[in-house]
């Protein structure tokens, strides 16, 4: 079998998962895969499914005479340490999958990323993965408004209170570079909005992975929640994954981040994220200071005869434009439909997948 039709292969294999990994007509995709992959390496992927196996599972659907399963083991565990596959502990052994491009293989990168590799992960989400990560109505992430934009007088499920999240968490907790950041500074385009790079979070066993692969460190409970409370003060936005029990936790800028600095380009933003949320302003209140404009990352609110405005189609109720409001003109508003996310992101992404055969 040719080189290039290894990587085809495994392109056809990996856009079977929930989140898929469309074909290009420039063939973009096999050059992340050649980055990501060895042509061994994408051969063993085949093999693999999007949900967690044990060893001796994935080492059935080899042929026993080329590998044992003592090598496979092997070549799975570099994978891994490599970002082209994931694990998780259970019972004490690590079962494997498939991770998908992002939040995924790209991620993964963080301490091997390249400007070439970063060129061609730009393209491609262009031309092919914008549109599949967008397509199924269920995304990988959702937005939760930052913790200093919530009153007390406010109902807030458990699942859109950050604090909560972290606390019923038992870890591990480990944070690590964002590396949409890494590659915008990389580019000559540091971020207006943060210096600070260690800003994304990976809990429980994905924060296992990262600790493992010494991607990121290991923070505690308590450091982990003070990483949040200062990404809120600089004003990024928080996306977790799009579960009651999230496993990577984004604390975003519309400048840098690739699905915001995207999304940012739609005329509606609001409809194509989950978020539960908007902000409201109180016109009686409201100087027109321009604090709430210059802090939106989605440039959602406006000046209309010295009163801010809010364009509620822009709006993804993040809340960063609440605090820093010197009037306290701005206040967040619950929607009347509450978007419920899955418990788990195994739940997530079998709704996902559910929804993506419907669609076939």
């Amino acid at each position: 079998m040719s080189e290039d039709k290894v990587y085809s292969e495994l392109q056809k294999h990996l856009d079977k998962m929930p989140i898929g990994y469309p074909a290009t007509q420039s063939g973009v995709e096999l050059r992340v895969l050649k980055f990501i992959f060895t042509p061994e390496q994408a051969k063993i992927a085949t093999k693999l499914n999007w949900e967690y196996e044990p060893l001796e599972t994935i080492y059935n659907r080899f042929d026993k005479s080329e590998i044992s399963v003592e090598e496979l083991k092997e070549k799975l565990d570099d994978m891994a340490k490599k970002g082209c596959i994931h694990y998780k502990i259970v019972e004490g052994e690590r079962h494997y999958a498939n991770a998908f491009i992002a939040i995924g293989m790209y991620e993964y990168q963080l301490k091997r990323l390249t400007k070439e590799f970063q060129e061609d992960f730009e393209q491609y989400i262009s031309e092919a993965f914008a549109l599949e990560f967008l397509r199924t109505g269920v995304n990988q992430l959702r937005i939760i408004p930052i913790e200093q934009s919530l009153t007390a007088k406010s109902y807030v499920s458990t699942y859109d209170d950050l604090r909560k999240i972290i606390e019923k968490e038992d870890g591990p907790f480990c944070v690590s570079e964002c590396i949409c950041r890494k590659a915008a500074e990389m580019k000559g385009q540091p971020c207006s909005v943060t210096s600070e790079s260690e800003t994304c979070m990976a809990l429980g066993p994905l924060g296992q992975l990262y600790i493992d692969n010494r991607w990121g460190r290991q923070v505690s409970k308590k450091e982990a929640l003070e990483i949040l409370r200062k990404n809120e003060e600089a004003g990024l936005v928080h996306q977790p994954s799009n579960a009651q029990r999230p496993e990577f936790i984004c604390s975003c800028c519309g400048c840098c981040c690739l699905l915001l600095s995207r999304l940012k380009q739609f005329p509606n933003p609001a409809e194509l994220i989950h978020t539960n949320y908007q902000a409201q302003i109180d016109p009686e209140l409201c100087t027109g200071c321009e604090t709430c404009v210059e802090r939106c990352q989605m440039n959602a609110l406006t000046i209309v005869e010295n009163v801010s405005t809010v364009n509620l189609i822009r709006c993804i109720g993040c809340g960063n434009c609440v605090p820093t409001c010197p009037s306290e003109a701005i206040r967040l508003r619950k929607k009347e439909e509450e978007i419920i996310p899955p418990k788990t992101v195994e739940e997530l992404y079998k709704k996902i997948k559910s929804i993506k055969n419907q669609m076939i």
